[in-house]
């Protein structure tokens, strides 16, 4: 009895020691995340990493250069960098990926109508998302663009989608471009146009205001792209007509 209670023990201590040693791990990787954001930049996996540990069931990203600013100055760089990582089928926490919680589930080639259903608060994917939310909220983000399953419904009513609509990359784009514009619409300043933003996709919050405000005016004004040579016998610009 001796022996078994002395291995309980010993095994109760080695798991406490690990789960310390996870949090310290932990700790050290979510300052390097929030040093690297507070100097203008955002490292693989930092987003996730200021937030918490990758919850169970998750599957961890690998790192992406994606994740970084860099020169990519537009709205969806800044999502790609801080909500879906790029990836048409991303779930929260990439549980689409293998090893996740929801591994083989490809979002981007369901119907409006199989979403609504696989968004529904009750169904599986909102109370996973709620049991391993820190804060233990439903939530049901979908796609590139993290649009959540409420959000979804009235956007694509707002656009007349039919419920037999593939969510695919055209059909985010579209979603992406109806909701940026509603939201900047009434936005006069730009501390109203980051607010408004924000409330929509979270991961905005952890980009500094400057370059939320370039890519804000990017989305706004875009930059004029360089016009490629004309084509043989094309008419130019002050040319004869």
């Amino acid at each position: 009895m001796a022996g078994i209670a002395m291995g309980a023990f010993a095994e109760g201590f080695g798991a406490s020691r690990d789960r310390r040693i996870e949090r310290e791990e932990m700790d050290r990787r979510r300052a390097e995340a929030e040093a690297a954001m507070a100097n203008g930049q955002m490292p693989p996996n930092a987003v996730s990493l200021a937030r918490g540990a990758v919850p169970p069931g998750a599957a961890v990203p690998p790192p992406s250069r994606s994740a970084v600013y860099g020169p990519d100055a537009t709205l969806d760089g800044l999502i790609r960098a801080t909500e879906g990582a790029g990836d048409y089928s991303t779930l929260f926490g990439h549980a689409q990926r293998e090893g996740g919680r929801f591994a083989g589930v490809d979002v981007s080639t369901m119907t409006l109508d199989q979403l609504a259903e696989f968004t529904n608060p009750s169904g599986e994917y909102g109370q996973w998302v709620k049991s391993v939310n820190p804060r233990r909220e439903v939530a049901t983000p979908l796609g590139y663009y993290q649009i959540v399953g409420s959000t979804l419904r009235g956007a694509a009513g707002e656009l007349g989608l039919p419920g037999n609509t593939v969510f695919d990359g055209n059909t985010q784009t579209r979603l992406f471009h109806h909701l940026a514009g509603r939201r900047l619409a009434g936005a006069r300043t730009p501390e109203a146009r980051r607010a408004a933003l924000r409330s929509e996709w979270h991961g905005f919050r952890n980009v500094p205001d400057a370059i939320l405000d370039t890519a804000i005016a990017n989305y706004l004004n875009p930059p004029q792209q360089v016009a490629s040579a004309a084509p043989m016998g094309a008419i130019r610009p002050g040319g004869p007509s």
